[in-house]
């Protein structure tokens, strides 16, 4: 072999070892890669699992709001009603006493 092929042959094999460097580089950040993306899919499935939690007991909330001001409506329509009450037996003893 003549000089001008061994240096081919070294050059050729210093670019092999380079590749081969970024190649395990390569796949390195690729199982890194692959960690992050399975560590994010675990937070997003337990973020999903909150928010329905949340949702629901926004829902419940909405529900128990709801009831509680029907019972207040309900009591301040008594209220109105015992006031009219009384002021038309007022008036009927207005009347009578006529």
């Amino acid at each position: 072999m003549t000089t001008v092929d061994e240096f081919a042959i070294e050059k050729l094999e210093s670019k092999l070892d380079r590749l081969m460097e970024a190649c395990t580089q390569l796949i390195k950040e690729n199982q890194q890669l692959r960690t992050t993306i399975a560590q994010q899919s675990v937070e997003l499935d337990e973020l999903h699992k909150q928010q329905a939690l949340l949702t629901q007991s926004y829902t419940d909330l909405k529900l128990a709001k709801a009831i509680s001001i029907e019972d207040l409506d309900i009591q301040s329509a008594q209220k109105r009603l015992s006031k009219l009450v009384r002021e038309v037996e007022q008036c009927i003893a207005l009347l009578n006493a006529i």
